[in-house]
């Protein structure tokens, strides 16, 4: 009698399980990083210097190679002093505070005593006003000068080229030594710690997907597969018209690295087909 039951529970146990199964869906989908950046530089030059090697770890804001920069830090010096030097400035301030004394004696004088003349004076008035004119001139000059110099460490930071993100340099394009054009491709940074599966899925599959809703994933390691827990972050509004399927963007930790992205992955679904 106990063998009976233990064999109906059994049954029973299996049909759950079989219909368990029937109701999920693996849908195959491509994995890729979510960050896979390839940098260039606004100018051109010869490359001066790397700093990583491929498949080296680095911060964000890191400086990965440098153009030759000699010329543009010896205009940097150059700009420096023209910026610091108060020569000029300094000697129109001086000049606009002597005439401004002398003119206010001499206005003392044509008010009190009459012992000059009113063109002497006005005279005095235009020389001054000259002065105060001049010594403006020369400030708002050296204004520009500073501004030009700040230009010019700009135009040294153009020179050095640095990663918006943490990841892996997977691709250097040249060596030190080549010369680049402006734009054009010299590395590649990826940050697999975070990554995607990209599925395109049947419409009527992912009908009830929605985003932030968390799935069940499966990938292929090596001879094992890893078990893992995604975040849907993108259910495509349309559907492809030539093929009929709906492109679905789920979103994984890959902190230790072990999902290598660009190799093929499962999502598990409710089988909304299922009675």
């Amino acid at each position: 009698m106990k063998r009976k039951i233990f064999i109906a529970v059994l049954i029973m146990f299996l049909q759950v399980s079989i219909v368990f199964a029937e109701e999920t869906i693996r849908v195959s989908g491509l994995t890729e990083p979510v960050k896979d950046v390839t940098l260039s530089l606004e100018v051109g030059g010869e490359i001066a210097k790397i700093f990583f090697e491929e498949g080296e770890y680095i911060q964000q804001g890191a400086g990965i190679l440098e153009l030759n920069k000699k010329f543009d830090e010896l205009e940097i010096e150059r700009r420096k002093l023209i910026w610091e030097s108060k020569v000029e400035v300094n000697s129109a301030s001086e000049r606009a505070a002597t005439l401004k004394s002398l003119l206010e004696s001499t206005q003392a004088l044509f008010e009190t005593m009459g012992s000059v003349s009113k063109e002497e004076l006005e005279t005095k008035e235009m020389e001054y006003k000259l002065a105060v004119a001049e010594h403006e001139r020369l400030k708002i000059a050296e204004e520009r000068e500073r501004i030009e110099y700040k230009m010019a460490l700009e135009n040294l930071n153009k020179l050095i080229l640095k990663s918006p993100i943490r990841g892996v340099v997977t691709e250097l394009f040249l060596d030190e030594g080549e010369n680049c054009e402006p734009r054009q491709p010299l590395v590649q940074v990826v940050d697999t710690s975070i990554c995607l599966l990209v599925c395109n899925i049947e419409a009527h599959l992912g009908q009830n997907l929605k985003t932030g809703q968390t799935v069940d994933l499966e990938i292929p390691v090596g001879s094992q597969t890893v078990q893992k827990k995604g975040k849907v972050i993108f259910v495509s509004p349309v559907v492809d018209s030539a093929s009929g399927l709906l492109m679905v963007k789920t979103e994984f930790k890959n902190l230790k690295g072990s999902v290598r992205p660009g190799v093929a992955g499962y999502m598990l679904i409710p089988d909304n087909t299922s009675p």
